[in-house]
């Protein structure tokens, strides 16, 4: 009987201390609170910056535009306000980035002066913002994505214990070596010239939508900005349980607390204007001729596909979070085209028709065969102009 009583002891305390060794160094104690979470600021975060490095999806960037003086710091060129807004989609941001090139190479890819990221849209967006030479490596980046070199060792029961089934270095790794402090430079540059590039996180304790004002932290005096848009990046593209999240460490009447920032696509797949934003005002006091346009680069599907599977628990578990991804960037489009028809701007959307279906290699989750025909895809259906319609399923 003491044997037995030992051995479960051992047992006990050998699991405790397995449990322990699990457990994430990010205390409950260190996070904002309910009560604090509007109100924080971001360590060293300079008291001088003329717009907000950051700000929640339902507050108007009413920096955008001056009510005193009528003007505005985005500027144009050409008669037209040109808005980008790229969708999430993990191994589907190569069809996206594949419309961009197809563009780029038939001399069709608009001046946009404002673009939007989101999860995968987000590592597609700053090579687009960016520009010139920038865009010659985003096909490299999007394609050279893979299992291996992003999602390293996988561990199941990490998303037991911890926060994800992989550790996410490899992941923040890959986001560093894609994102340059040279490609920053130019990102400032782009800002300071007049063009906006908004990313999306989700804010994973209120589960809201923050809107990260990139060019402007790539502008900005902060020692430690080039770690803070790695984290963002790295943040958007989290998928929950896949990669852990981000913690954004933050200020709170003198105390250093933390944000846990997750994929963007858990409080929208895509979004240029989530708080209903009057870019008419903008149009207007640039004097432009033409009405503004939005063009939405879905990396995805906007029906879910037909698929028969056996009744077990983690099949079922993925084919759901797919499906409601699908109806929610759908739901958001939807969105997207009332704001453009009650605002009079012109519309355009892109995305993969569920009747094409590439061929996988492997069940990676980043398949490289599926990747490059998604991409050449994209990229023909842009060298043909045939890339945006206004026909929703």
């Amino acid at each position: 009987m003491q044997i037995k009583n030992y051995s479960n002891k051992v047992t006990i305390v050998l699991f405790s201390l397995f449990l322990v060794a699990c457990s994430s160094t990010h205390n409950l104690d260190i996070r904002v609170s309910k009560d604090n979470y509007k109100d924080v600021s971001l360590v060293s975060e300079p008291n001088n910056t003329q717009e907000p490095l950051r700000f929640w999806g339902n507050e108007q960037p009413s920096f955008l535009y001056s009510e005193t003086d009528n003007t505005t710091p985005i500027t144009v060129e050409g008669d037209r306000l040109n808005i980008l807004a790229l969708s999430g989609g993990g191994a589907n941001g190569a069809y996206g980035a594949g419309a961009i090139i197809g563009l780029r190479d038939a001399g069709q890819l608009p001046d946009y002066s404002v673009i939007t990221g989101i999860s995968a849209g987000a590592l597609i967006a700053p090579f687009v913002f960016a520009g010139n030479d920038e865009l010659d490596h985003l096909k490299s980046v999007m394609l050279g994505i893979n299992d291996k070199d992003v999602l390293g060792k996988k561990n199941f029961l990490n998303t037991l214990f911890k926060d994800a089934f992989t550790n996410g270095n490899r992941m923040f790794e890959f986001i560093e070596n894609a994102y340059t402090e040279e490609m920053m430079v130019k990102v400032a540059e782009q800002h300071k010239a007049g063009k906006r590039l908004f990313i999306g996180t989700t804010q994973f304790d209120s589960g809201e939508l923050m809107v990260w004002n990139v060019g402007a932290i790539a502008a900005s005096e902060m020692p430690n900005k080039m770690q803070l848009i790695h984290q963002v990046l790295a943040a958007s593209a989290s998928i929950p349980g896949v990669f852990p999240p981000q913690f954004i460490q933050v200020e709170h009447n003198g105390e250093q607390l933390e944000e846990l920032h997750v994929d963007g696509g858990l409080a929208a797949q895509v979004f240029f204007n989530p708080s209903n934003f009057d870019y008419n005002k903008v149009s207007d006091a640039l004097g432009l001729t033409e009405k503004p346009r939005v063009h939405v680069v879905r990396n995805g599907s906007l029906t879910p596909p037909y698929t028969k599977l056996k009744d077990k628990g983690m099949p079922l578990l993925t084919k759901s979070v797919g499906t409601m991804t699908v109806l929610q960037a759908k739901g958001d489009i939807y969105r997207i085209k009332y704001l453009c028809e009650i605002n009079d701007f012109d519309l355009g959307v892109t995305y993969l028709e569920q009747s094409y279906r590439p061929y996988k290699a492997s069940k990676d989750m980043f398949d490289k065969t599926y990747m490059e025909a998604i991409y050449r895809y994209g990229y023909d259906k842009a060298s043909r102009n045939e890339l945006w319609t206004n026909d929703i399923p």
